[in-house]
């Protein structure tokens, strides 16, 4: 597999894994931004004693740290998809070239074996040719000795 269809495939699943990181960032902003405006209205209230206040704060800010370490889950189990999903990619391009290679190769023995079978086919041709010719060599031989003989017989009537 050449580096382009590898780069190819890494920029299609990246695309797709930043689309959803950017959705949880989103997500996560939203909450971080509701947990900083609930600090600042409970800073606003005066009324309330400053030990609810630092309880409360406590509260949030162990709510800020859980969503940040959420978030932080939610990038490293994508990130390993996204490389799952790359590793299966060149794998099942893998098996494709694999496959090319293969039928590549019956391919070549098929034309191997066609042209062994011409060669035969040529062979029995000229042993056949020449069976022929050895043939016909061998009916003008015995022509030929008939005359011999037939010119024997006219000589023995003769004498």
């Amino acid at each position: 597999m050449d580096n382009n269809t590898k780069k190819k495939i890494e920029s299609e699943v990246k695309k797709t894994v930043d689309v959803e990181i950017a959705q949880e960032l989103s997500d996560f902003r939203t909450q971080l931004n509701h947990l900083q405006n609930s600090l600042s209205n409970s800073g606003q209230n005066s009324g309330q004693q400053t030990g609810q206040q630092n309880q409360q704060q406590n509260q949030l800010m162990e709510q800020i740290q859980q969503f940040a370490s959420q978030a932080q889950n939610q990038l490293q189990q994508t990130d390993q998809q996204l490389q799952q999903s790359i590793q299966q990619a060149i794998q099942s391009l893998n098996q494709c070239l694999q496959y090319a290679q293969t039928t590549q190769a019956l391919n070549q023995i098929n034309q191997v074996v066609g042209q062994a079978q011409q060669q035969f086919n040529q062979l029995g041709q000229q042993q056949g040719q020449q069976g022929q010719q050895q043939g016909h060599q061998q009916g003008q031989q015995q022509m030929s000795n008939q005359q011999y003989g037939q010119m024997g017989q006219q000589q023995n009537h003769l004498q």
